[in-house]
């Protein structure tokens, strides 16, 4: 079983139809090795050997779905923007790590190392 599934992700998003179906089962591999790799420690198994996924993992990896859905920026200076100023315009992003929000990965590291 996989992290999440495309009806999860739709439920979640509120995502209606078919058009962005095949890009959410692409999606859902690739967002399951991204948080593997920013967990950076392997997901726990059951005696049958399944896969054990963490508090809150399928939420994150919807997450990092939606991130992907609605268009991440690829030019190194993406992230939210946190603060703004107008008098001798000043902007700040929040960082990123892996090209996905903080608030993405405190989701995935809040649980890493718990026992």
């Amino acid at each position: 079983m996989a992290i999440t599934t495309l009806e999860q992700v739709k439920a979640v998003l509120d995502i209606t139809g078919t058009d962005k179906d095949s890009v959410i089962n692409a999606l859902i591999p690739m967002v399951e090795e991204d948080y593997l790799s920013l967990r950076n420690k392997a997901f726990d198994t059951d005696d049958d050997g399944a896969t054990v996924y963490p508090t809150g993992a399928s939420m994150t990896a919807i997450r990092m779905i939606e991130y992907h859905l609605v268009g991440k920026p690829m030019n190194g200076t993406a992230g939210t923007v946190t603060s703004e100023s107008l008098s001798r315009y000043s902007v700040s992003y929040a960082s990123l790590v892996k090209m996905y929000p903080d608030n993405i990965i405190s989701g995935i590291k809040r649980y890493v190392g718990f026992v």
